[in-house]
């Protein structure tokens, strides 16, 4: 833990830098994997981000570049198994939904249901 911890806040770091400069079409189909003897390693989702990546590489390495870990160049990768979804829009239970949800926690026994239906109104302030 305490060798992966510093890793992936150094690799979120530069995911933050690379959004920075690639517009956010490109920050969301993109992701750098890592920094290996002075090359980053990008993994694409699709060849149009992996195009632009390619074409402001110079840019993109002296934006990644830091005091402990020089970015000299990119490498890019498309997987085209890899993206970022996108989280599906949440609907909040109706009213009587969640009156139904009450009603069922009210009537369980104690148990793992009944803590899992209490969990959920509560995320919901029920």
């Amino acid at each position: 833990m305490a060798v992966a911890l510093p890793e992936a806040q150094r690799l979120a770091e530069l995911n933050l830098r690379f959004a920075g400069v690639v517009p956010p079409a490109v920050a969301k189909a993109c992701h750098v994997a890592s920094v290996q003897a002075e090359t980053a390693v990008v993994f694409c989702a699709n060849g149009a981000a992996a195009s632009r990546v390619r074409a402001q590489a110079k840019a993109l390495a002296s934006a990644l570049s830091g005091r402990n870990a020089p970015v000299n160049a990119l490498k890019v990768k498309v997987r085209a198994d890899w993206a970022r979804t996108e989280r599906p829009e949440k609907f909040d239970l109706p009213p009587q939904a969640l009156h139904a949800f009450r009603a069922l926690d009210e009537a369980l026994p104690e148990g793992g249901l009944k803590e899992a239906v209490e969990r959920m109104l509560r995320r919901r302030g029920g």
